[in-house]
Parts: structure tokens; sequence; C-alpha cells
């Protein structure tokens, strides 16, 4: 058994601490309870006040009310630093929290807006072709890498799908080499390489060579 032995609620963060201690040591001055930090709800929800006693259920509940709260501020952290596809949000959760309860915690984030991985893929590809000038292909493999599903790529990539991409081919070629380099069929297989590593077709990459260089 185990009593609250001392409380305090922080209604502007909406958390409470509780120190908690065996009933051995919750009458002993010298003896050193252990604090929990909950949120609120739950605090209210198990009923918490200094002088409660808490049975062995009880207290495994407060457990897990305080590990649930730091699973979703140690996530609200990660996301503070960057963007994270829900994938990559649970592999780093789950370095110091259970898969079962990293799951429910990006859940949580995403039924309340913090992760939504549709909105972040759609982002992160409008960047990649506008700014890096990456191609379908290329981008999908980016998407990939940061932990997007298929399904969520594949949506992400619908409007550049039946783009033509040839002007911003030529563009390419335009800014890295000089039409005198093009003139060399190894630079032209240099070009080429470039230009399909950075995600685009072979199609179109030599409609541009042949038709404009």
């Amino acid at each position: 058994m185990y009593t609250v032995v001392r409380l305090f609620r922080d209604e502007e963060r909406h958390e409470a601490l509780v120190d908690c201690a065996p009933e051995s040591i919750a009458s002993d001055a010298g003896g050193k309870p252990e604090r929990f930090r909950v949120t609120l709800v739950d605090c209210d929800l198990l009923e918490l006040e200094v002088g409660v006693t808490l049975s062995e259920e009880a207290y495994a509940r407060l457990c897990d009310a305080q590990d649930r709260l730091a699973c979703v501020q140690k996530a609200l952290t990660f996301l503070d630093y960057g963007d994270l596809s829900r994938k990559r949000l649970i592999e780093k959760l789950r370095r110091t929290f259970p898969p079962a309860l990293c799951e429910q915690t990006a859940d949580r984030l995403e039924e309340r807006g913090y992760l939504n991985d549709a909105r972040l893929a759609e982002r992160y590809a409008e960047s990649y072709y506008e700014i890096r000038s990456y191609g379908p292909m290329r981008i999908r493999q980016e998407l990939y890498g940061k932990g997007f599903t298929r399904e969520v790529i594949e949506q992400a990539l619908e409007p550049y799908r039946e783009l033509d991409h040839r002007e911003k081919i030529a563009a390419l070629l335009e800014k890295k080499y000089t039409r005198e380099a093009l003139s060399d069929p190894s630079v032209r297989r240099k070009a080429s390489d470039w230009l399909r590593r950075s995600g685009y077709g072979w199609t179109e990459i030599s409609d541009v060579l042949r038709e404009d260089f």
C-alpha cells in the first residue's frame, strides 16, 4: 500500500506533482517519497489527494500515467527540433519507452494534429522539387528514407507525376554545363547520369539533350 504525502497542482501546465510513499515510511519524516509527474486529468481520474492510500493496482496506474506524460513530452521535444514522420518518431521514442506506449503516443499526437504524415510528406515533396530540383524518382527515395509509408509517398507525388519536366531539366543543364561542354559525348553521358540520379526519367532527359543541346 502507498500513501500520497504531498501534491502540487500546476493549473497553468495542466500537470500535478505527486509524492507517494510506501506506508512503512509515509509517517517517517526522514523517509524519502517517490515523486510522480502526471496530467491533471489523470490526477483527477485517480482521485489523488494528500493522505489518500493507494492500492498496488492504483499505484501501478499512477506509474502508467507518469510514463504516458513523459512519453508525450519526449515526443513533443523531438518534434520541436524538427519535423518527423510517425515511423521515425516512434523509432526515437522506443529508445526509452515500451513499443506499445510509443504507438499510443503517436496516435494521440495524430489526433491532436501534432503529427500528420500526409501533410509533412507533401511539404517535403514540394521542397525537394522546387528548391533542390529533384525529380519524382529521387523524391520518392528521399521520402522513403524519412520513414513515410508507400501510400503517403504516392499521394505526395501525385502533383508531380503528370508534369512535363523537360523545361526543368533544360534549366538544370544550362546551370551546370555550357553548350560547348555538352557537345562532348562523355560529358553528355555524365550529365545524363547526374539527371537520372536527380530523379528524372531517361525519356525526358534524352529528349532535352537531343532537342535543346
